[in-house]
């Protein structure tokens, strides 16, 4: 007990720096324990958000899981007795899930029946046979279309039923109509007394139509089970129980769940009876990708967070070198009087556990409440208003919590270890001692670390070279290494400039010892005599600001890549294809629904062309929120002839030069000239064409040549070469053919084609102002009737890009990581110095009795500040900067060659490093006006005095 009054005293004396030692590891744990909490809350999101589009392209309900016994497969077994044990076991298998059921349905059939008329003539006795099936709580799931529901007992002998309305007419039948069914003395009466449809044809309840019925006969559940089971076992012929679970309630943990139910099921009831089990679950292949997915999302997060971590380890050490600093006296007397090192660490692990303890109980929550604020993010720094991702803390978030802090009390607990064996005699004689010079061997670290990442670089850089497979082109996968090096490279160089520094500052000094003002020579003196004090506070800020600046340059790369990729491919805001009248829709109907379908194969029949009716054009430049429209028209294959020489699959793509430069997007930068240039080029002359490099290479052509085009069914005409191209709006020209050749463009004027070799279907690109709104626009374009059959939008790709899992867990995690190296920055740069000031108390005493005026005391401090962290700031931003122009280029190796279209470029942004020099500024400012505060609060008389040192 009176060890721990000590212990709370200490902590009470040292208050602020025992709440900065607890804001460290508060933070540590909280970043520690989201990174499992965020795992889950993405992929359970991206999970359903594949479900759902799973749904919409197969119309099939993703998350049931349905199994069919046959019980007509063994003699030896009583059906009865097998049904109940079947039965009892899928309600066990469904239960041990947890995941919510939305609807659980069985299914019981007979085997197929004869089925004759009760009053039957020669030309009606004839019937397709049939099965007697019940369902479970199936009215709650139809309409009757006619008639009434069956009873639940024998009505005259007879069972009533409900057929599908087809039924009728495939039986040729009326509702009341009497059949005979089966055969000997399994035989008897049934009678359908209504038609039914399904209530809602996306009930997940139907898993198959329920005209699929129209040969059976449907009877109450109950009287199926009380009345036909028993008097007819030996007709059971399956079983089938169909669960569909909610799969908004799905998560990651009851994916392995899932799956593991096909082969429970096959396992269990092939242990029970010999039998054929048929099994369907059709989001088996959708989940089994999700623990790669999780792994890939686990290992990159982990990966962005390193650089944190090692802040935050430094961090704390420093905190705790310190809290031990100021204790110094206090552990040396102790250490003197007899206490032994244990007993001194004990205290010391003593209260950093009490804090670690309570980081542990309220650091999850945090967490969970940072991962709320990475879903939020649309990029570096960026946060948008975003629905809300679906947060559990898990199990996990409290075992890597408490991992964290296990590392984190170790960590503070090294400064303690070396200072608790050194008795008083030894403190004073290392207090004498000029610390100023670091270890030889100091140097030779940091050149390791520039060594170490040169040659992960390299390494790298030769693997992807040499690895012929290349990623998947719908998979995002950044190697973890990418995120390791440029961390070790900016520590690593961070270190070797600042163990140069004082060797500068030493130079300078002497330069100029004899004119340098006195705020600026005791600053040289200061900083190249005690370099080592201000060791942990520079690293500290070149760490942040280089990992800041590499980060929104990482991320504004990427981003901003991806987004170029999507705008480039799909060559506009919106492309738009219309549906033309033509001479070919009596015999052909697909020509006008499908106009980019049917071209290959359409325009000729017979010797006839097709003619084609243009649809008006001006209700698209009507549009609200379309800007600029433009009228494309392509087609393929086309062929080229010139200088002897055929292409036969080339791509035609003919356009109106000012339109389409006003509507498409496109990088000026991929170009020689700005391509504007290019569309004035060939608007000069309407015979003139752009050409990509391979119909140069493959034709021998340049400019001024000309060549011919033509294609089945069209007219022959001329052209004449006016530039060769590299890339186009929607053109991918590393995008390899099924036989291996290189794609092949042609840009022409529209009207010049349309003249000369015929009018066929074209597409419309739209430009829409920005901000509009689509859902108002698609709105208007069913208002104005417009005759679209295809409409392929860029928002959308856009929006389910920045939703992605991959773009979530990097915009989110180097923005989190970059705000909270801010702000354990922020705070140790003021903990740092305001100690400095208090340690310091006597010699700025001393430099007020000398004369020294209060503003010349003060430049020196802000000197002094300019010389540490104002030069670490710069440090900071220049290596940031090296390291993104040396490791950012490598992300690009990460994605799918073919789809790196616009080539792979590394971004600035003076926005993001705007936010970087607002920042540095703002804890310059703060910190300097608290420091002048503190500096003006000394008084000399407190200072100057008997035993101050």
């Amino acid at each position: 007990m009176a060890m721990l009054k000590i212990i709370i005293r200490k902590m009470f004396n040292n208050r602020w720096l025992t709440g900065s030692l607890f804001l460290g590891l508060l933070i540590t744990v909280a970043l520690v324990s989201s990174i499992p909490t965020y795992t889950s809350s993405v992929l359970q999101k991206l999970l359903v958000s594949d479900l759902e589009n799973y749904q919409l392209e197969n119309s099939q309900y993703p998350s049931m899981f349905s199994f069919s016994v046959n019980f007509t497969k063994d003699d030896e077994i009583n059906q009865l007795t097998m049904l109940d044990e079947v039965e009892t076991y899928n309600k066990q298998l469904i239960s041990a899930t947890t995941i919510p059921v939305k609807t659980d349905v069985s299914i019981l059939s007979s085997i197929p029946l004869q089925v004759t008329r009760e009053q039957s003539t020669a030309s009606t006795q004839t019937q397709q046979s049939g099965k007697l099936l019940a369902f479970t709580e199936i009215e709650q799931h139809i309409n009757i279309t006619d008639g009434r529901l069956p009873n639940d007992e024998l009505v005259d002998g007879a069972y009533e039923a409900i057929v599908p309305e087809r039924a009728l007419l495939e039986r040729d039948i009326v509702l009341g109509t009497t059949f005979l069914v089966g055969e000997g003395e399994s035989q008897f009466l049934v009678k359908p007394v209504a038609t039914f449809k399904a209530k809602d044809n996306y009930d997940p309840y139907w898993t198959l139509s329920p005209e699929v019925y129209r040969n059976d006969f449907i009877i109450a559940e109950q009287l199926y089970r009380q009345e036909f089971l028993p008097n007819n076992p030996q007709l059971l012929e399956t079983s089938r129980f169909i669960t569909n679970f909610d799969y908004q309630s799905i998560t990651s943990e009851n994916i392995q769940t899932l799956l593991s139910l096909e082969r429970k099921v096959n396992a269990t009831v092939s242990s029970m009876m010999e039998t054929i089990i048929l099994t369907d679950f059709p989001a088996q292949t959708l989940l089994s990708t999700y623990g790669q997915k999780e792994e890939q999302l686990r290992t990159m997060l982990w990966s962005l967070n390193v650089p944190v971590l090692v802040m935050l380890s430094i961090y704390l050490y420093m905190v705790s070198r310190l809290i031990v600093n100021r204790q110094l006296n206090e552990i040396a007397i102790l250490a003197s009087r007899g206490a032994k090192r244990t007993q001194i660490m004990l205290i010391y692990f003593i209260e950093v556990s009490i804090l670690g303890s309570i980081a542990f109980l309220f650091g999850p929550f945090i967490g969970a409440y940072l991962c709320n604020l990475l879903g939020a993010t649309n990029g570096f720094l960026e946060f948008v208003q975003r629905t809300a991702l679906p947060i559990n803390i898990r199990p996990e978030s409290y075992l890597y919590g408490c991992i964290a802090v296990i590392a984190s009390i170790v960590m503070t607990m090294i400064p303690v270890y070396f200072a608790s064996k050194q008795s008083i005699v030894d403190h004073k004689q290392k207090q004498a001692r000029n610390m100023a010079n670091y270890k030889w061997y100091s140097i030779l670290f940091s050149l390791g670390l520039i060594g170490l990442a040169i040659y992960g670089l390299y390494s790298v850089q030769t693997q992807e070279l040499s690895n012929t497979s290349s990623p998947q082109a719908d998979s995002i996968y950044v190697d973890p290494v990418l995120f390791f090096l440029p961390a070790i490279f900016i520590i690593g160089l961070g270190l070797f400039i600042l163990r140069l520094y004082p060797i500068l500052m030493m130079g300078i000094y002497l330069l100029g010892r004899k004119i340098w003002p006195i705020s600026l020579y005791t600053t040289f003196v200061q900083v190249s005599r005690s370099a080592k004090q201000y060791q942990f506070l520079m690293l500290f800020l070149v760490m942040t600001i280089g990992i800041g600046v590499y980060s929104a340059s990482a991320a504004r790369t990427i981003n901003t890549n991806l987004e170029e990729q999507i705008r480039y491919n799909n060559g506009a805001d919106i492309t738009v294809d219309v549906r033309w009248a033509s001479s070919e829709i009596a015999t052909s109907p697909s020509v006008g629904n499908e106009p980019s379908n049917t071209e290959d194969g359409t325009e000729v029949e017979q010797g006839k062309s097709i003619v084609y009716t243009e649809p008006p054009f001006d209700p698209f430049l009507q549009l609200d929120g379309v800007e600029h429209a433009t009228r494309v028209f392509n087609k393929a294959p086309v062929k080229v002839e010139a200088k002897g020489s055929s292409i036969f699959s080339a791509e035609l793509m003919a356009i109106e030069p000012n339109a389409f430069g006003e509507t498409a997007w496109f990088k000026s930068t991929l170009l020689p000239h700005h391509w504007f240039n290019y569309l004035n080029l060939i608007a000069s002359e309407p015979s003139a064409v752009l050409i990509s490099k391979s119909v140069s290479t493959s034709l021998g052509v340049k400019e001024g040549d000309y060549l011919t085009m033509e294609w089945e069914g069209s007219d022959y005409a001329e052209f004449v070469v006016y530039g060769v191209i590299d890339y186009w709006p929607s053109f991918n020209p590393l995008l390899k053919s099924e036989d291996g050749s290189d794609p092949t463009l042609i840009v022409a004027n529209l009207s010049y084609v349309q003249n000369l070799m015929g009018l066929e279907p074209y597409q419309i690109w739209l430009q829409t102002d920005t901000g509009t709104q689509r859902n108002g626009l698609y709105e208007n374009m069913k208002q104005l009737n417009l005759p679209v059959t295809n409409m392929d939008d860029v928002q959308p790709k856009l929006i389910e890009l920045k939703n992605s899992a991959f773009l979530l867990g990097l915009n989110g995690t180097m923005s989190l990581g970059f705000i909270i190296s801010l702000m354990i920055t922020f705070i140790g740069f003021l903990l740092y110095w305001i100690l400095t000031i208090k340690s310091r108390t006597l010699q700025y005493g001393i430099y007020r009795a000398m004369g020294i005026p209060m503003p010349k005391l003060i430049a020196i401090l802000i000197w002094e500040q300019v010389m540490t962290s104002g030069i670490a700031c710069l440090l900071g931003i220049a290596i940031g900067g090296i390291t993104s122009r040396l490791f950012v280029p490598l992300f690009q190796l990460s994605f799918n060659p073919q789809s790196i279209v616009p080539p792979f470029m590394v971004m600035f942004d003076p926005r993001d490093e705007m936010k970087i020099y607002l920042f540095v500024a703002f804890m310059l400012v703060i910190g300097l006006s608290i420091l002048v505060i503190l500096l003006r609060k000394i008084k000399i008389h407190q200072a100057i005095k008997l035993g101050e040192d």
